[in-house]
C-alpha cells in the first residue's frame, strides 16, 4: 500500500509542479512584463516563486519547520551555503529562505520554466566540462555579487546519496572571498527522506531548516579556512535537526 500511496503522490506532484512552473510560471513573467512599474513587477515574480517553493511541498503533504528566520540579512545581500540532500532543497530554500541566484549546471539550461526562472533571478550557468567557460560563469557570478544579487550555493557540488554532509568543494567559496559578501550557512534535513538520490518516487514526511548567523569572509586568511568554518557550521546544524528529527 505505501509503494501506490508513493506512487500516486509522485505521479500528482510531477503532474501539478510540470504545470504551474510551465503555464503558469510563463503566465507570471508575461504579466510581470506588461507592468510599467519595474520594481513592482520584479517583487511581484519573486513573491511568486517563494509561494512556489513552499506549495511544493503542500503538494507533498510534507511540514517545514523553520529555525532562525531572525539570522536572514535584511538589508543586504548574501550568499546562502547550505548542504544539499535531494533536489527539494531548491524550493526549500526559493520558499523558505531567499529567491535568490543560483550557478546551475549547464543542463538545466535546456529544460523549460526552469531555465526562464533561472535567468530572472540573474543566475548563472557552469559547464564543468569547459573549464573556460566554468572560469566565465564564476566571474559573471562575482560582478553580480558585486551588484547586490544574493547567491544561493550547494558546496558539495552534488547531493549526498545517505543524507550525511559531504566534503565541500575546493574554492567552492571563493565567491563570497572576492566580494567579502555574508554567508548565511543554512542546515538542511529530511529531503533526503522526501527523495533520495536515485530515487524517483516521492514520500511524504518532515523538513527542518536551521538557518545560522550570518559569516563574514573577511575574517577570514583563506578560502579554505572559510570553507573548513562554515562546514562545520553546517554539519553541526544538520547533525542537531537529525536528532529532532529521529525523536
Amino acid at each position: 500500500m505505501r509503494k501506490i500511496r508513493d506512487l500516486l503522490l509522485t505521479l500528482y506532484f510531477y503532474f501539478i509542479a510540470t504545470v504551474y512552473i510551465v503555464f503558469y510560471g510563463g503566465f507570471v513573467l508575461f504579466r510581470s512584463f506588461l507592468m510599467r512599474d519595474r520594481e513592482k513587477a520584479r517583487k511581484y515574480v519573486l513573491k511568486e516563486i517563494e509561494k512556489f517553493g513552499k506549495r511544493a511541498f503542500t503538494w507533498l503533504f510534507s511540514d517545514v519547520v523553520v529555525e532562525g528566520n531572525e539570522n536572514i540579512p535584511k538589508d543586504r545581500n548574501f550568499i546562502v551555503v547550505a548542504n544539499h540532500q535531494s533536489l527539494m532543497d531548491i524550493p526549500l530554500i526559493l520558499g523558505f529562505v531567499a529567491t535568490g541566484a543560483f550557478i546551475a549546471k549547464e543542463e538545466l539550461r535546456k529544460i523549460p520554466g526552469v531555465n526562464w526562472y533561472i535567468r530572472y533571478l540573474n543566475g548563472v550557468f557552469l559547464d564543468r566540462k569547459n573549464p573556460r567557460r566554468a572560469v566565465k560563469a564564476l566571474r559573471e557570478a562575482i560582478e553580480k555579487l558585486k551588484n547586490g544579487v544574493t547567491f544561493i550555493v550547494f558546496p558539495e557540488g552534488t547531493r549526498s546519496p545517505d543524507g550525511k554532509v559531504l566534503p565541500f568543494k575546493k574554492d567552492s567559496l571563493m565567491i563570497a572571498v572576492k566580494t567579502g559578501v555574508p554567508v548565511l550557512p543554512v542546515s538542511i534535513w529530511g529531503t533526503y527522506h522526501l527523495i533520495p538520490k536515485g530515487r524517483w518516487t516521492f514520500t511524504p514526511g518532515k523538513v527542518f531548516l536551521k538557518i545560522h548567523e550570518p559569516v563574514d569572509p573577511k575574517g577570514f586568511s583563506s578560502e579554505e579556512e572559510l570553507r573548513k568554518y562554515v562546514e562545520e557550521v553546517v554539519k553541526r546544524g544538520v547533525e542537531e535537526l537529525k536528532a529532532r528529527w529521529s525523536k
